[in-house]
């Protein structure tokens, strides 16, 4: 397991971390639009799941968001590809229900998922800085080792833009 969080972390810092975030506008659980014009100049952490991983990735969000608390925003997106546009309503209602803490982008085309290549089956861990580039990109189980390596690269980012 370090070996392979120690390949991924080098590959991440030779190829990640120039990359920008895409654009997006999409809406919550609650209804609220989330646009990634108005997270510029903020660092934030956008968890990307699928059906298959929705378990994990809450995991993912609960342990960030408590080992984070108020430093960076901790936002959710689910990718519901392939949800009828009759039965939304519902989706939305059931996610209510269930993530009643945090936002929880509804990605109903699955396009965000897509454009930031995020595999199927697991969570993708995305750590965005201030300048709306990705600093960091992790995808996989919730882990304890892991969630810590992660927050400790955030915590390291937070220190180095603070100075």
């Amino acid at each position: 397991m370090k070996l392979l969080l120690l390949l991924t972390t080098a590959w991440l810092l030779a190829f990640g971390r120039s990359e920008e975030i895409v654009t997006f506008a999409l809406e919550d659980q609650w209804g609220t639009r989330w646009e990634s014009s108005q997270l510029v100049g903020k660092p934030y952490v956008l968890i990307l799941a699928d059906r298959e991983s929705a378990e994990h990735a809450l995991q993912w969000g609960t342990e960030l968001g408590r080992r984070l608390g108020n430093d960076v925003l901790v936002l959710g997106c689910a990718n519901f590809a392939g949800v009828p546009f009759f039965l939304r309503w519902y989706v939305r209602a059931r996610v209510r229900d269930r993530v009643t803490s945090a936002p929880l982008l509804l990605d109903w085309d699955g396009t965000l998922f897509e454009r930031l290549r995020c595999n199927v089956g697991v969570p993708t861990v995305l750590a965005v800085g201030s300048d709306s580039r990705i600093f960091y990109r992790y995808e996989g189980l919730p882990e304890p080792d892991v969630i810590g390596h992660v927050v400790g690269k955030i915590r390291s980012y937070r220190a180095e833009t603070l100075r």
